[in-house]
């Protein structure tokens, strides 16, 4: 008689995974990542050439008309959630005594929605009256959700229509900057790279979808992406159960 010890062994393991109670889903999280076209040193860091950064900003903005009320997470929260994750993609942050940083990394959070105002015109002619509305920041809101990149393409209907929506659904953000160190010292501001981090305002708060939002969003660090990017649930629990080679095990014979 033959055992298959491993393969029953790991086969109970992805069984217990099947079984075990589903995380809730997080929100879509919509990423629009820009960066230099010929930077002068790597924007991601790699095995052997780390990245080291300073950390400042983390200052509450809105975007559009404030709503009260609206719960937001603690600075010392948004701090320790943005260090996470520039630490998972290998940014370091730089310390007295240690290397001088390459970038200032600037951060910013809040809600973004169309500030909008009705305006009525009415014809002194036949008296009736239109009403039009005007959008104050639009164009911010179009690059916050990238609508301003994906103007620049040849969308699917769906895609472009995925895109038109987020722009008129009120938004959760986060925003993170690098500054070229070398110009800061110059007093000039140039910019490394830039990600745009959103969420539809309307399911949740920042507080409660802050960190599945950078770790949705902390891939794109550095880089930059011709279209917008929405990162869904399946996308963050893509996981496999890899199953090694099977072991054949022979029972001991039996005795007389």
């Amino acid at each position: 008689m033959l055992r298959l010890a491993s393969l029953a062994f790991l086969l109970t393991a992805a069984l217990a995974v099947a079984a075990a109670p589903r995380r809730p889903e997080g929100p879509d999280v919509l990423v629009v990542a820009d960066a230099m076209a010929n930077p002068t040193y790597p924007l991601r860091p790699t095995k052997d050439r780390p990245v080291y950064v300073h950390l400042m900003g983390g200052k509450e903005f809105t975007l559009g008309d404030a709503y009260a009320g609206e719960p937001m997470p603690k600075p010392e929260e948004i701090r320790a959630a943005v260090v996470a994750a520039l630490e998972s993609q290998g940014y370091k942050i730089a310390v007295l005594g240690g290397p001088a940083p390459s970038v200032v990394i600037v951060y910013t959070y809040g809600s973004a929605n169309l500030a909008t105002a009705e305006i009525n015109d009415t014809d002194s002619g036949t008296g009736e009256t239109t009403t039009s509305t005007i959008a104050f920041n639009r164009r911010e809101i179009a690059e916050l959700v990238g609508a301003d990149k994906a103007a620049r393409k040849m969308l699917m209907t769906s895609e472009a229509d995925r895109i038109n929506d987020a722009a008129r659904t009120d938004r959760l953000y986060v925003m993170i900057g690098a500054l070229d160190t070398a110009a800061l010292l110059q007093k000039k501001r140039v910019l490394a790279w830039r990600t745009r981090i959103s969420i539809d305002a309307r399911r949740t708060s920042l507080p409660e979808s802050l960190r599945v939002m950078l770790a949705s969003a902390a891939p794109h660090f550095g880089t930059r992406n011709d279209l917008p990017v929405f990162v869904e649930d399946a996308d963050r629990r893509k996981t496999e159960v890899h199953i090694g080679t099977p072991t054949v095990v022979r029972d001991p014979p039996k005795s007389p």
